[in-house]
Formats: structure tokens, C-alpha cells, sequence
């Protein structure tokens, strides 16, 4: 009995692994573009670049100097004399000649920001699910976005001197008639 509980449980967690993870495989595949053991290494018309190009057309990456680029990096790596080309070496190239190779800078700022995992988007969606929960009342969209961000950002919110607020506040100008003269 415990041990069918057991291999149920396992079975959920790792079908739970593929969905969320396999969603992301053909942009997670950007990466072997920048492995030097893979074959298409800095390789500009493959077809792992070509899905990635197409997934991020808003950064209107420009192919033909995108394989320009790369095979001066190419040259630029067999200059170094290292036997393993990684991929920090790659980026202290282009990131120190941000304007030799801008195609390639794009790439990777967008690969350095790559979500590993969906733990953040969970993260919103459930803080904005306890804000709906804990208020039970119709906000106005301003006050609904103050309070996800305050909810996702609990840490630096608790950091916040509530006395020192107020007072902030009662410095600023008077934006209301006095009803009382």
C-alpha cells in the first residue's frame, strides 16, 4: 500500500517536471548554440537559432550579421589559445565589445534572463490569488497592482518603517480644501 503511494506520488512529480519544463525546450535549446562540444557551436543558420529567432522576432535580430558575429567570435576564441572555449569566456568577449557585436549581446542578455524554472510566475499568481482571498471585495485596477507587487515583494514591504511613511506623507503638499476655518 505505501509503496503504490509512493510510486504514484513519484509518477506525479515527475509528469509535473516534463509539463513545465518541456514548454520551454525549444527556447532552452539556445544554449548549445554556445557549447563548444555541440555541432552547431556558434553556428548562425542552424535550426535551434532559427526557432529562437522566431520565438524573440520582437528584438528584430538581424541573421546575416548575427553569422558574421559569430565567426569572428570563432576567431576570436582560436586567438585565445584555450582548449575549452566556455561559455564565460564567450560572454567576456562579446560583453566587453558590446558594440563589435550587438546580435550576439541580444542573444545572451535574453538567455541570462531565461526563467529557469516557473517558480516566480507561481509565486505572482499565487500572492495575487491571497490578495483576492484575504480583500473578497471589487478593487480598482491601481490599487489591485499596488498590492500584487507588495504581496510578490513581502520582504522589502516588511522593511518599511510605517512611522517613517506617515510622516513622509504629512510633508507633502496639501492637495485637499481645509473644511474646518
Amino acid at each position: 500500500m505505501k509503496v503504490e503511494l509512493l510510486y504514484q506520488v513519484v509518477d506525479w512529480i515527475v509528469t509535473q517536471l516534463d509539463e513545465r519544463f518541456s514548454i520551454n525546450d525549444q527556447v532552452f535549446d539556445i544554449f548549445n548554440v554556445f557549447d563548444y562540444t555541440n555541432a552547431d557551436f556558434l553556428h548562425a543558420e542552424c535550426g535551434t537559432i532559427n526557432k529562437f529567432l522566431y520565438h524573440y522576432k520582437s528584438f528584430q535580430i538581424n541573421t546575416l550579421n548575427l553569422s558574421s558575429e559569430f565567426s569572428s567570435i570563432k576567431a576570436t576564441l582560436e586567438l585565445e589559445n584555450n582548449s575549452q572555449f566556455k561559455l564565460e569566456l564567450i560572454l567576456n568577449i562579446v560583453l566587453n565589445l558590446p558594440y563589435a557585436f550587438p546580435e550576439t549581446t541580444k542573444i545572451l542578455s535574453i538567455m541570462l534572463t531565461l526563467p529557469v524554472t516557473t517558480a516566480s510566475n507561481e509565486r505572482f499568481f499565487s500572492s495575487l490569488e491571497g490578495i483576492k482571498n484575504f480583500l473578497r471585495t471589487s478593487i480598482g485596477d491601481e490599487r489591485l497592482n499596488d498590492l500584487m507587487v507588495l504581496g510578490v515583494e513581502i520582504e522589502k514591504a516588511n522593511q518599511i518603517n510605517l512611522n517613517d511613511a506617515v510622516d513622509d506623507f504629512a510633508k507633502m503638499k496639501v492637495r485637499r480644501y481645509p473644511l474646518y476655518q
